[in-house]
């Protein structure tokens, strides 16, 4: 008997087919994600989840995989999902077994993640496996040591540290040490792994004992990158590592093949971009590398990056740390006058429907000392139509009572960033008094009130109402932010 069609909840599914083929299913906050995340909620296996096993081959069969994994977060033991996952272990795409051997142990029991990778003779399904399971005290393991395939041996090991007592860490090092270069092409990243375990065990001198093993000139270029990422995950879990591995790093700024991952290595930590500082001013004319070396040298306050960090500004980068570093020069007292000069220019050029994020964030950086760019943020309040000009306000009441010229145009805003810049700028607690005056007794914490109380409690005039208002921001649940 010929099973009949799934109907859609929603009449057809093309929004679902829509969504798979864009990626957009995979994106809770999308159309397709929220509709099938409230779907599959309503009724697990119900017709959005059996559609979805329909795409678990074929064209779009990763997406409907991961899209999977995601669901099952909340739907640990999933037996309809672990059937598809299994069935998809044998797809012609290593992609695809890749995301259904992490739907498989997601879903299903333990002992069938185990089964499976007993019976499998694919090394990307057995390596996928690996990775997933949560070992814990299988006897499997001590078998996996010797497996044919090198990185299911180093998983196999890096598990292993967890159930031997210290004396056996010396072997568990040495044959992970063997198998990691064969195991680059299999596994993704496998010195993260290994790291990834010696940080749990709080094994710091190892860790960096072993990234700097593995970064010396006489190892490949593969292997020496899978040493910097270990030194990499040693400067985020303890604070004493860039001391241990930072001239490590420095030293291999001057081999070409490694240079990138290094200096972006010594990026990530502001301890390291401290001590290589002049390593660091040496590299900001790299036409390559010298944004990156800028905005590390810049996050440590040093004034010698401020005329790259404006070049970088004026030619649109994209850099993630650029404001970040213009922020740790301004603290450290670099002279204004180019940088907020080089924003203005581009404030000015901007329509203003377009708050240039990176030109204001400069600004607010450099406060009082940005007042030269008061007439063009005065300009932008008066030729916005329909849009919040929030980061103007927020730059306006940075720069405080040096933007004294701007209070007419803030007074015609009713909003509270507005307000709240107007009691940074003209320094008139009735803007505050008469703000929390319509704000209930009990606060959340953060928001505008709170901005305020914060003002007024520095200058030690707080009325009683606004004492019980500042006392209630220690947390009191349930009560609602003043939005007006």
């Amino acid at each position: 008997m010929t099973r009949p069609p799934l109907r859609s909840p929603l009449g057809d599914w093309s929004w679902l087919e829509k969504g798979l083929a864009s990626g957009g299913a995979l994106d809770p906050r999308s159309d397709s994600g929220s509709r099938i995340l409230y779907w599959v909620r309503a009724d697990r296996d119900g017709p959005v989840t059996r559609h979805l096993l329909a795409h678990t081959t074929g064209r779009h069969a990763r997406r409907a995989l991961t899209l999977l994994n995601d669901l099952s977060a909340a739907n640990p033991d999933w037996p309809l999902i672990a059937d598809a996952a299994g069935q998809a272990l044998s797809d012609p795409d290593p992609q695809v077994r890749r995301a259904a051997a992490t739907l498989l142990v997601s879903t299903a029991a333990p002992e069938r993640a185990l089964a499976a990778l007993s019976a499998s003779t694919d090394p990307v399904t057995r390596i996928a496996l690996m990775e997933s399971i949560p070992w814990q005290r299988q006897p499997i393991l001590e078998d996996l040591r010797s497996d044919p395939v090198p990185a299911v041996r180093l998983l196999a090991n890096v598990a292993l540290y967890r159930e031997h007592d210290p004396a056996a860490w010396p072997a568990l090092d040495a044959a992970i040490r063997v198998d990691l270069e064969a195991s680059i092409g299999a596994l993704n990243a496998p010195g993260r792994h290994w790291a990834s375990a010696l940080t749990r065990l709080d094994r710091e001198a190892d860790c960096c004992a072993w990234a700097e093993e593995l970064t010396q000139p006489s190892e490949s270029l593969a292997v020496r990158l899978e040493g910097v990422r270990m030194a990499v995950a040693a400067m985020r879990q303890w604070r004493t590592a860039p001391v241990r591995v930072t001239p490590m790093l420095t030293g291999l700024l001057d081999a070409i093949s490694v240079r990138p991952a290094a200096l972006h290595a010594i990026a990530t930590s502001l301890t390291a971009s401290c001590l290589a500082a002049d390593d660091l001013a040496a590299m900001l004319g790299d036409p390559v590398l010298g944004p990156v070396a800028a905005t590390a040298l810049g996050a440590t306050g040093d004034h010698r990056a401020v005329p790259h960090l404006i070049h970088l500004m004026l030619a649109g980068s994209d850099e993630p740390r650029l404001a970040e570093a213009f922020r740790a020069v301004a603290r450290a007292g670099a002279d204004p006058d180019a940088p907020v000069a080089a924003a203005r220019q581009i404030v000015a050029a901007q329509p203003a429907s377009c708050e240039p994020g990176l030109p204001m964030r400069v600004l607010a950086a450099f406060g009082p000392a940005a007042a030269a760019a008061v007439p063009e943020l005065i300009a932008r309040l008066g030729a916005v139509e329909n849009d919040t000009p929030d980061l103007t306000f927020s730059v306006l009441g940075r720069i405080g009572p040096a933007a004294a010229a701007a209070a007419p145009a803030l007074r015609q805003y009713g909003t509270g960033n507005a307000e709240l810049a107007l009691l940074e700028v003209t320094g008139d607690r009735e803007v505050a008094d008469r703000y929390l005056a319509r704000c209930p007794e009990e606060l959340r914490p953060g928001g505008i009130a709170a901005a305020m109380l914060a003002w007024l409690d520095e200058r030690g005039g707080l009325t009683e109402r606004q004492d019980s208002q500042l006392r209630s921001l220690s947390g009191v649940a349930g009560s609602s932010p003043c939005k007006s």
